[in-house]
């Protein structure tokens, strides 16, 4: 008994090499830019996803090695940190984190922007007429 190809089994396997390809395109950018030395490329703000969800696993494990060190010294304590200490420190910690890294992006864009009105700045400057405030000395024997 044969099995006709389903169209949809084709476009999956598709879509999946495309994702394949696209990720390893991606993964090519980001070696490059780690190699730039001469900083030609921000990388910085296409890996904040990445620095986010790294943020996110080390605070659950800040909070968790805690809650294990209070359950090394009593369960009372253990148990106390766990559900009361470790909740509020793990939201604390993720938001503290949220805020620097937005506040990088923030300065990313400024910068960004800043460059924009220097190039604006430098036509303006550009189209003017030169005005000169001061004369030049003319030689007594003139």
């Amino acid at each position: 008994m044969s099995r006709r190809p389903n169209p949809a089994d084709e476009s999956d396997t598709a879509s999946g090499e495309g994702l394949l390809a696209q990720r390893l395109a991606s993964a090519r950018e980001l070696l490059r830019g780690l190699l730039d030395i001469e900083f030609r490329q921000l990388l910085t703000p296409r890996m904040l996803p990445t620095l986010y969800l790294i943020g996110i696993g080390a605070s659950a494990y800040a909070v968790l090695a805690y809650a294990a060190e209070g359950f090394a010294q009593s369960t009372g304590l253990g148990l106390m940190r766990l559900l009361l200490v470790g909740p509020v420190a793990f939201v604390v910690l993720v938001i503290l984190l949220r805020v620097a890294l937005e506040l990088c992006i923030a300065l990313f864009r400024i910068a960004l922007h800043v460059n924009e009105l220097a190039g604006h700045a430098e036509d303006i400057a550009d189209g003017l007429p030169r005005i000169s405030f001061w004369k030049p000395r003319r030689k007594r024997g003139e």
